[in-house]
């Protein structure tokens, strides 16, 4: 039977329908109480507030999930599930390959996956280096529901509590044998999922204990087995978007100019020589853009992993007051991602060094000398001011060229795999209990949390960059191990053939070993209670103190750490902190049973944290919940939060990276008279690559992020209309001092603009082609996001059946990002609510409609996700044929050559289905298909690879599962 009362939503929460999710089935905890069922319902306590109460709807917008409604959505990690609340943002998930690490986390608000809490049963689960937690090592089966608040709550809960809070409330009191066994796969055959798992547990009026076990194994899927991710870009012709090393190689070089007069300008003292291989150790012109390497088919598309975790729990009541409870808790994660075999890229347009292609080398084609050394090919007696140089004369060879570009795909070395083995471990132990004092009730607590998480990473056909040099300079030196190299002989686009050799690949390749590990260490006090009864109600109080430690480190490969690898290089990351809390909560009555006025509610929290490295901080909320009867409830929070940075935050080293960037200044202050920070930069100036080296890293002079939240809204439920509830909440957050890299793409944008800001971040070579930029943690002027949400819910009976009805969504009017130049001071402002940018999608409006109909045995479930239109930016290039290409494929394409131009991502919507049947009392099938009508995800040009953004859509096809639920 359906009921819209408060009270017994707050005791039947696992029920089917009970108190429905944020992915469809969400509904906030909300109707109508009476006096007589306080006194019957026991007092709990609700995320958001430590205080415990009988009414559990406050003046924080919480919404809650149950075990049944997760299992409704079909998939094998609590992560998937909740980023597809509407108040999720994009978060990185098992569907990011490259720059992946399979990790799935929550994105509240968008703001940033470390600035939502995580919380199992009101204690914090512990973080990775970067301060997200991996929700795919929480596993579902012994999940009883999930409580979300989407409000600032850092007076209640400390640091991280800024876009809102993640309580996941395990099953208690379960007596008995339950497993189930999922396998689901995609209509294309491949990506096979399965999930097992099996819980125990036993019950009496003194305790209970739980045990549970569960398996996971996720099978990839390619992306070259989507038309969609099976190119660079999709829709472009053959090669467009493609790298510049390629299996035959690309080999760019600038000869010496024989005819240079250093008296005319016209004259180039060097000249262009673009050449690929042929494949029989000869060279050949490189064409545009068909001589590029498609990529696309050798990466994943969906990336493999296996997990096994064991969760136990136990309780026992030492006395009819006093309790102990402990919580056990062991998982590891095998993951990988997978790319195209290594690139190798040498060459002055890299800002490299070192590397020669000797002349009597047995496989150069050139038959001379081509280095990236500048006083081998400058010629001391042409070259205008050339003692400011700092070249060394003696060296110069007339006859040597520059090594401005060398590319070749290792083939032969097979693909690039990165493998993590994670082991997490967390133990929470304490007691709790009840006193009576002066007639009153007061609940405590004492806790102790201990957690480490390690991982070890092995990663496979990465290349040692001194032995390259080595290969290719000149044989004399190359003794010992040492094979020459022959980078000129071509390969096929065929893995593990070429012309590179066995001996050649043992010399150069790798494979490196890495280790993190974070862990979390902690104490916590507890008190609630009521202390004075006022004329409205009973004066109600929660205090406590908590000391907590985090510690971690990042120890690469010495390889890696010294520079010298192929893939991205990273220096060694540690670091540590510790913070002391209090915190004092106050549920003061106002009023009460007036007209107009049922009940009037002041909720007041403060929160005291003084860290090691920060130094303290107060945070203080203030909430007001006003019942006008007992169909309106009407509420409204303020709050301060904070959030003090990670340890890869605060401590990382730098690392470099290499993502597909386009140069607003390509052609340089001639083509780009616009564009005041293309001064400088000559006219013969094209980007050589589409990829360009950053360097990414923490800053150990980082500040603690300050933010300030507003909710108001309400909540209706008639009594008039049984089973219907309405809510709706406005936010409003504002971040001060926002933690973040401002992103490689905003960096070039803007100093091209501007010509002043983020500049100092970009060094660029004597040619005008991008060295290095920086996008390391800084401290950004700040980060704002406004809207609002609602939910519709309404449940009623039928000689057919009993229906639920669920409609909830989230609309974004303001997501602003506020960047601060770290040397003028000058400063940006970008609003990206209704924007797509890479792995950051933002749509205004997103909302998930579902129903749900329950009859005798049968049960049957339909969702509809929907996600609203965004705007990307669609540049393709800065050259006609680019021009050509954005004027079929981009909405809103420019008009001039090099010129902005826009593309939509038109509103979509998922359709999931399920049907279930319970066989008898003990045994229950469900079968269902998640993308009923086999929606594509939209198409951007934005994002990096596959054409469309993981973070925020499916892969492409439907997904078949089926579910076996037994229990004894």
């Amino acid at each position: 039977m359906f009921t819209n009362s408060k009270l017994a939503k707050s005791v039947k929460l696992a029920c089917a329908f009970g108190a429905a999710s944020t992915i469809g089935f969400t509904g906030a905890v909300n109707a109508q109480e009476t006096e007589e069922a306080a006194d019957a319902v026991e007092k709990i306590e609700v995320t958001g507030s430590r205080i415990r109460r009988t009414d559990i709807e406050g003046a924080n917008p919480v919404t809650v999930m149950s075990r049944v409604d997760i299992e409704k959505f079909g998939v094998t990690s609590i992560g998937d599930v909740l980023q597809a609340i509407p108040s999720a943002g994009s978060a990185i998930n098992t569907n990011n390959n490259n720059g992946g690490n399979g990790t799935t986390t929550i994105n509240i608000r968008g703001i940033g996956s470390n600035r939502t809490l995580v919380l199992v049963n009101g204690k914090r689960w512990a973080p990775g280096l970067g301060g997200s937690v991996d929700l795919n090592n929480i596993p579902a089966a012994i999940i009883e529901r999930i409580e979300v608040l989407k409000d600032g709550a850092s007076a209640v809960y400390g640091s991280d509590a800024i876009a809102g809070v993640v309580n996941i409330i395990t099953r208690q009191d379960f007596e008995g044998v339950q497993a189930s066994g999922y396998v689901g796969q995609w209509d294309e055959g491949d990506g096979n999922k399965e999930q097992w798992d099996i819980g125990f547990g036993t019950a009496n009026d003194k305790g209970n204990v739980y045990f549970n076990i569960s398996y996971v194994e996720e099978e990839p899927t390619l992306a070259g087995d989507r038309e969609i991710s099976a190119v660079p870009v999709f829709g472009t012709p053959a090669g467009f978007g493609g790298s510049s090393a390629p299996p035959q190689g690309r080999f760019h070089v600038f000869d010496q100019n024989p005819n240079f007069d250093p008296l005319d300008e016209e004259s180039p003292q060097f000249l262009s020589n673009n050449n690929e291989g042929n494949g029989n150790g000869g060279l050949a012109p490189w064409v545009e853009p068909t001589s590029r390497f498609n990529f696309a088919p050798f990466n994943y598309l969906s990336t493999p992993q296996e997990r096994t975790n064991i969760y136990t729990q136990a309780r026992y009541e030492l006395t009819d007051n006093v309790s102990v409870n402990v919580t056990g808790f062991y998982g590891n994660r095998k993951s990988e991602q997978a790319l195209a075999p290594t690139p190798l890229f040498i060459g002055t347009a890299f800002g490299d060094t070192g590397f020669t292609l000797a002349a009597n080398h047995p496989f150069n084609p050139f038959n001379r000398r081509i280095t990236t050394e500048a006083s081998y090919y400058t010629n001391p007696e042409l070259t205008p001011d050339y003692e400011d140089l700092n070249l060394d004369p003696t060296l110069y060879d007339p006859n040597a060229s520059e090594m401005f570009l060398f590319g070749r795909r290792m083939m032969e070395a097979g693909f690039r795999s990165f493998k993590q083995n994670v082991d997490q471990f967390q133990f929470n132990g304490g007691f709790d209990g009840v006193f009576e004092f002066a007639d009153r009730e007061f609940f405590w607590d004492v806790n102790y949390t201990y957690a480490d998480i390690t991982q070890n990473t092995s990663t496979d056909g990465l290349l040692n960059m001194d032995r390259v040099a080595q290969a290719i300079g000149d044989p004399a030196n190359c003794t010992g191990d040492c094979v020459p190299l022959n980078l000129f002989g071509g390969a096929p686009e065929v893995i593990g053939e070429g012309s590179i050799t066995q001996e050649m690949l043992d010399y150069i390749t790798f494979t490196a070993q890495d280790e993190l590990n974070s862990s979390l260490e902690s104490y916590s006090a507890n008190i609630s209670g009521e202390v004075l009864e006022l004329p409205a109600g009973y004066l109600a109080f929660a205090a406590g103190y908590e000391k907590r430690w985090q510690s971690g480190y990042d120890q690469p490969d010495a390889i890696i750490a010294a520079g010298i690898t192929s893939g991205n290089a990273r220096l060694p990351t540690s670091g540590a902190f510790s913070v002391e809390e209090a915190y004092l909560e106050l549920a003061v009555p106002l009023l009460s049973d007036m007209p107009g006025v049922e009940q009037l509610d002041l909720e007041l929290a403060t929160r005291y944290s003084d860290y090691s490295n920060f130094g303290d901080t107060t945070n203080s909320k203030v909430g007001l919940k006003w019942r006008i009867n007992d169909d309106l409830l009407v509420r409204g929070t303020w709050s301060e939060a904070f959030r003090a940075p990670s340890l890869t935050e605060l401590f990382s080293g730098n690392s470099d990276a290499f993502p597909p960037l386009v140069d607003p200044c390509n052609g340089g202050a001639a083509a780009n008279p616009n564009l005041p920070g293309c001064a400088g930069i000559p006219a013969s100036y094209q980007q050589p690559n589409s990829q360009i080296r950053i360097t990414t890293g923490g800053n150990a002079n980082l500040q603690a992020e300050e933010a300030e939240s507003f909710t108001y809204g309400f909540v209706y439920s008639p009594e008039a209309v049984e089973g219907l509830s309405i809510t709706f909440d406005v936010f409003d957050i504002e971040v001060d001092g926002a933690v973040s890299s401002v992103g490689a793409q905003t960096i070039l944008n803007a100093c091209a603009e501007t010509g002043e800001t983020l500049c100092s971040l970009i060094t660029r070579g004597a040619g005008g082609n991008v060295v290095d930029l920086f996008n390391g943690q800084i401290n950004l002027g700040g980060q704002t996001t406004s809207g609002f949400d609602y939910n519709v819910a309404y449940n009623f009976e039928t000689e057919y059946g009993d229906f639920r009805v669920n409609w909830d969504g989230t609309y974004i009017d303001e997501r602003s990002l506020i960047v601060v130049d770290p040397v003028s001071g000058t400063s940006q402002t970008f609003n990206d609510a209704g924007q797509a940018g890479d792995r950051d999608v933002v749509p205004r409006l997103r909302t998930n409609l579902s129903l749900t109909w329950n009859y005798d045995d049968f049960t049957a479930n339909w969702l509809m996700r929907y996600i609203g239109n965004t705007t990307e930016q669609c540049n393709l290039g800065t050259n006609a044929q680019s021009n050509q290409l954005e004027q079929e494929l981009c909405s809103d394409p420019s008009a001039e050559v090099g010129g902005d131009s826009f593309n939509e991502l038109e509103a979509m919507a998922y359709h999931d289905v399920s049907l279930g049947y319970a066989v008898n009392d003990n045994l229950r099938i469900t079968v269902g298909v998640n993308n009923l009508f086999d929606t594509d995800p939209e198409v951007s040009y934005s994002t990096f690879a596959n054409s469309f953004d993981p973070s925020m859509y499916e892969i492409p096809g439907q997904f078949f599962y089926s579910r076996v639920n037994v229990t004894f």
